[in-house]
């Protein structure tokens, strides 16, 4: 269990990496700091390797790098430079909390992806469908998708998620057109 410390560090190394990695690597990156995490509570050599005073950098740099070959290198630049951060700070120890962390981030975004599609004919289950699955794919994520049809916009859609609108209709791009020959 991480001390209180710990754990404000853990959050703020966690919501930096989240914050710099793209939605489609959340996986992969929770993946490897699953299986870092993973080897530091099983292995009482890694752990005592990481905490020793006598053991270098280079060499606690050298022991996460070939475990992290074992499972197909690093996924992401940003990760690796966090790893790497975090033993040469001698705060091994934080690998776990950050861990924990960074995986309770993934599953909270991947539930807050409800998205409002609006589009210009209406469309029936299948179309629905294959609008779900290009942006789950696009955004690399589950999401809920709420079509809405609204003859106005003309053709093309807009996309609301929360504040956000990503208009890409027929009846917006008119309107920006008009905005610029003003």
């Amino acid at each position: 269990m991480a001390s209180g410390k710990q754990q404000i560090l853990a959050k703020r190394y966690a919501r930096a990496l989240f914050d710099v990695c793209a939605p489609t690597d959340f996986d992969k990156v929770d993946q490897q700091l699953q299986a870092l995490k993973g080897a530091w509570k099983e292995s009482a050599d890694f752990r005592d390797a990481m905490q020793n005073p006598s053991v270098t950098d280079a060499e606690r740099l050298a022991i996460v790098d070939a475990i992290v070959a074992t499972i197909g290198g690093w996924a992401l630049e940003p990760l690796r430079q966090l790893v790497q951060m975090v033993v040469s700070l001698g705060k091994s120890a934080l690998v776990e909390p950050i861990s924990d962390v960074f995986a309770r981030l993934v599953r909270e975004y991947k539930k807050s992806l409800a998205l409002e599609v609006t589009v210009a004919r209406e469309l029936d289950s299948a179309g629905v469908a294959q609008i779900k699955q290009n942006l789950s794919t696009a955004l690399g994520g589950e999401v809920e998708v709420t079509v809405v049809h609204d003859p106005e916009i003309l053709g093309g859609l807009t996309i609301r998620m929360g504040d956000t609108l990503l208009d890409r209709s027929v009846a917006g791009s008119l309107k920006q057109l008009a905005g610029e020959l003003v």
